[in-house]
């Protein structure tokens, strides 16, 4: 069986993360799978590659950026249109960008193998072409894996498909090596894109008030760069100093997975305040540290984090909310090391090697399900 793994980027988005894993196991199971991703063509050659080492095939193709959205998703899709095997047994796309170009490799008669879409969530773009290219790439499947409960009943209640769960997993031999580090100042974390989903504004707003509380309290925002590509820093920058809170953020766009576990282990708290949410790997990733987590109650993130349990769930966009349950983490040490316990034990319960095994039997049916057909 060769199989075609797509997504969009090579830096750390969640995506990114689960497709690389996953095409991992898989490959461990036996699989023949290769990894197709894109980068501009400006990128520098110090930044070739993914964001990690991977065990497994794979194949960056470049792409001309451009300011407009629009066109610079047609041409990450003529990019991959152009440049992908066209004798694959199985394509499975990560995103929309992948997904809508093997759309129209069907189209043209291109390929004929099943397509799989794995569907993290579904944003509600305010700009019509964003939302219609959203929606047209859900369609544009065979078959549709989600990453929750949650994302299954949406994708049957608003659009009417079947699907079937492969949640994400976590890896715990990736933390093994977690320093031990403890900052001075009580620290929140943030990992996450800067793309408004992600919430952080509600963070930063936040932060003011747990400021007032805690005066030498302090927020480190791991960061990246959203899929608009605009100067979204300088915007939250600009927020955070006319709060007057500037010298309370740190900001850092882009870091080593290294530093990023050094980060982890510093922070007393991770914060993931979205507006809409897929599973929320950072969350994942903090318990899996024995950190407490404070969360928006949206999405998937429910299934993951237990409310007063593993961490607090707040409702999106409870500024006021979202402070307090922070200022009550950073105050209690007893409660932080009670909650990040019981987060380590409940992340440790989904692992890669299970998702690894849904998606091998759905592939395995379809291909049944294909020459089936063609007989």
């Amino acid at each position: 069986m060769r199989v075609a793994m797509l997504t969009y980027s090579t830096r750390p988005r969640g995506g990114v993360v689960h497709a690389l894993k996953l095409a991992e196991r898989l490959r461990a199971l036996g699989i023949d799978i290769t990894v197709y991703s894109l980068a501009r063509m400006d990128d520098s050659p110090s930044s070739a590659g993914y964001f990690r080492s991977v065990s497994v095939p794979y194949e960056i193709f470049q792409y001309e950026w451009h300011p407009d959205l629009i066109t610079r998703l047609e041409r990450m899709i003529e990019s991959y249109s152009a440049n992908l095997p066209k004798d694959m047994d199985i394509y499975h796309a990560q995103d929309c960008v992948g997904g809508t170009a093997l759309a129209h490799m069907r189209a043209k008669g291109e390929v004929s193998a099943p397509i799989f879409r794995t569907i993290h969530h579904v944003d509600d773009f305010a700009e019509p072409r964003l939302f219609e290219f959203e929606k047209r790439a859900v369609a544009h499947a065979d078959y549709r894996f989600v990453v929750s409960r949650y994302w299954q009943r949406v994708l049957m209640d608003e659009y009417g498909y079947d699907s079937i769960i492969s949640y994400n997993g976590i890896d715990v031999s990736d933390f093994s090596s977690l320093p031990k580090r403890k900052a001075v100042a009580p620290t929140i974390l943030f990992v996450g894109g800067l793309e408004p989903r992600k919430g952080l504004e509600y963070l930063v707003h936040a932060l003011e008030h747990v400021v007032d509380e805690l005066p030498d309290a302090r927020l480190i925002a791991v960061a990246k760069t959203g899929f608009r590509g605009t100067d979204e820093v300088g915007w939250f920058k600009a927020l955070s100093e006319r709060l007057g809170i500037a010298e309370h953020i740190e900001f850092r766009e882009s870091v080593s997975q290294e530093k990023l576990l050094e980060y982890y282990s510093e922070c007393d708290v991770l914060v993931l305040p979205s507006k809409t949410e897929g599973w929320g790997l950072a969350l994942m990733e903090a318990m899996v540290c024995g950190k407490p987590v404070v969360a928006s109650r949206v999405g998937g993130i429910p299934e993951l984090v237990r409310d007063r349990v593993d961490g607090i769930l707040v409702d999106a966009g409870d500024v006021r909310g979202l402070a307090n349950a922070i200022v009550q983490l950073l105050r209690d040490p007893g409660l932080r090391a009670k909650m990040g316990s019981a987060g380590a034990n409940r992340a440790q319960e989904f692992s890669w090697d299970s998702t690894a095994r849904v998606v091998l039997d759905a592939y395995e049916k379809a291909l049944v399900k294909s020459e089936n057909t063609r007989s």
